[in-house]
């Protein structure tokens, strides 16, 4: 009873996690920068965590470098099984390998709600990785998105990644890294309902437009006239009379004035 309990325990065990040998699911795909837990049953000492280096080894107690990446977990644990029967450490290995820390990673810069790392837990797009760091803040607008990727440097248009204008098959290697540009913005101020900063989200924008995103003139503000615009040309800042009609181009301050009756 004794012995069948033991073996009911054992294999539980090896279900339940990536168990050689005989283990039948593969398990996930190993890469460097990986951290894998390896558990011998019944062999504490040669339990280890371990980090998969550069190299693509990791080290084990008594075996030495084992090679880990490009093995899936399962197969790694048939692999210490073998070499651990080969060095005669142990008669009949029962070898379970976990991942504990995915070691691929992918940083998101710039415009986006959640900029950081990001862990490539499986095979991911730009889009993808965008919408895991909540997406394109406001201000991003048509923005260039600038994406480091197996050595090449991409320079993409948000809107069109987004409208499935331009690629967005592209699957991003280890240490990748996107930048969203903060886009064209113009600002309100004065007699506006919400004055503050804004995004030039269309190729032309009329100052009718832009006050609109502000949400109008405020009950006291002019709309038809008094409207001037300060703009830096060639680091000096000028202030010109502006109608509705008028385009607004980046960095413009919108200055909506007081109706005098």
């Amino acid at each position: 009873m004794r012995n069948l309990v033991l073996s009911w325990l054992v294999a539980l065990f090896c279900g339940l996690l990536n168990c050689s040998p005989g283990f039948a699911e593969p398990g996930r795909l190993l890469n460097t920068n990986d951290v894998v837990q390896v558990t011998v049953l019944y062999q504490a000492e040669l339990n280890v965590t371990s980090r998969v280096e550069p190299d693509g080894t990791i080290d084990l107690p008594y075996a030495g470098r084992i090679r880990a990446a490009g093995l899936t977990t399962g197969a790694l644990s048939e692999r210490i099984a073998n070499i651990l029967v080969q060095k005669g450490l142990v008669k009949n290995p029962k070898v379970a390998v976990e991942l504990a820390t995915f070691g691929l990673q992918v940083s998101v810069l710039g415009a986006v709600a959640a900029p950081g790392s990001y862990v490539l837990d499986r095979p991911s797009t730009i889009p993808q990785i965008l919408a895991r760091a909540g997406g394109l803040r406001e201000e991003a607008g048509a923005a260039t998105i600038v994406v480091h990727n197996r050595g090449s440097i991409l320079r993409l248009n948000a809107k069109e990644l987004f409208e499935g204008h331009v690629s967005s098959g592209l699957v991003l290697d280890n240490n990748a890294s996107i930048y969203v540009e903060q886009g064209a913005v113009f600002y309100l101020y004065g007699y506006v309902n919400r004055p503050g900063q804004y995004p030039i989200n269309r190729e032309q924008m009329s100052v009718r437009q832009a006050i609109a995103l502000g949400g109008g003139v405020a009950p006291l503000g002019s709309d038809w006239w008094r409207l001037k615009i300060r703009r830096t040309n060639n680091g000096v800042v000028e202030e010109i009379s502006a109608g509705l009609d008028d385009y607004v181009i980046p960095n413009d301050t919108i200055v909506v004035n007081e109706r005098i009756f």
